[in-house]
């Protein structure tokens, strides 16, 4: 079986039954007693932030804060949140983090999501699935995503210990080199399809993180099934972005991924002589604004709902179609921007 990612499908159009504009669509997505966009600002160092936050919550759209917050930092933040359900608390699954995300949401508990987020969910099924089981009995009425993986194994126990949202994707971010370091990883675009027929089996929900580069790409994730699509890479360039450097008057954003050895060296990981270095570490040049990318996203999904002939973004991968193709679009004007 040849397994897929973004660049080698796209979807067919198909007639609408009805008249559709991209303003009559609907591309919120019930959440709890709210509605969101199905966008989600990855808990990278860089852009996983309350100050990205502060711009995505008036949009609907999600902000999964990274780890390296202290807790009073998180509680500092959180006081000025005027509207909390659409962050995400990201913890790993030690004890001693569970204790401190435990104590961030207590003083929070309008808190929308908690995000179970290791390195490698394989290795570390049980640490998982206790993290998991602690927060639901603590926080019962709170969401929980949990991953990463790239294939329905562990899905079922993930849910089974109080998984809302499972997290998919091994290898596919902007800024991870599992794939060419370890050789592991699954292509995005099969693995969400995979992950979304055992979703639909167990009653869960899929967040595909990572490998959109384009708008189209989160469009193709979410017709393949993401109910929520992570961004990082995307939205990596913005001025709104932490770790901004300058170098010869020109700005840049230091974009280092999970797992890398910049990673290791400033936030002094366990075991660092046994890691590898699984992520790069990038100067990229700093430019736009990140409701300016959010909208074309948006825009996008409008547009593939007019295109797909549904009026609701929730009927998107219900009707979508793909096609396997050898190349996805016309790239003869690329290099002038």
């Amino acid at each position: 079986m040849i397994y897929l990612d973004f660049d080698d499908v796209l979807i067919v159009p198909r007639y609408s039954i009805k008249p559709l504009t991209r303003k009559s669509v609907n591309i919120e997505i019930p959440w709890l007693d709210k509605t969101a966009h199905p966008i989600v600002i990855a808990n990278m160092p860089s852009t996983g932030t309350y100050e990205i936050a502060k711009h995505m919550t008036p949009m609907k759209v999600f902000t999964f804060i990274h780890k390296e917050y202290k807790v009073e930092e998180h509680k500092i933040n959180l006081a000025m949140m005027e509207d909390r359900s659409y962050i995400g608390i990201t913890s790993g699954v030690r004890d001693k983090d569970v204790k401190r995300t435990i104590d961030i949401i207590s003083d929070f508990q309008d808190i929308g999501i908690i995000n179970v987020d290791i390195a490698n969910v394989y290795a570390n099924v049980d640490g998982m699935i206790k993290a998991i089981q602690t927060y639901r009995n603590h926080f019962p009425h709170i969401k929980i995503s949990a991953g990463n993986i790239c294939n329905k194994n562990l899905m079922e126990e993930l849910v089974n210990a109080g998984a809302d949202y499972i997290k998919v994707g091994i290898g596919s971010g902007s800024a991870c080199i599992t794939r060419t370091e370890v050789g592991v990883g699954v292509p995005q675009f099969s693995a969400i399809t995979e992950c979304y027929e055992e979703a639909q089996n167990i009653g869960c929900k899929i967040i595909s993180d990572g490998g959109c580069v384009t708008a189209g790409d989160v469009c193709k994730a979410i017709a393949a099934g993401a109910d929520m699509v992570m961004i990082a890479g995307m939205v990596s360039s913005c001025y709104e972005c932490s770790n901004m450097v300058e170098i010869d008057g020109q700005q840049y954003i230091n974009l280092y991924g999970l797992g890398s050895t910049k990673q290791y060296n400033i936030h002094t990981i366990s075991e660092q002589e046994y890691r590898p270095n699984e992520g790069r570490d990038l100067m990229i040049p700093a430019k736009g604004h990140i409701k300016d990318i959010i909208n074309q996203i948006l825009g996008g999904l409008r547009s593939v709902c007019t295109y797909v002939g549904v009026s609701n973004i929730e009927e998107l991968s219900i009707h979508a179609e793909f096609i396997r193709v050898n190349s996805t679009h016309n790239k003869s004007l690329e290099r002038y921007g």
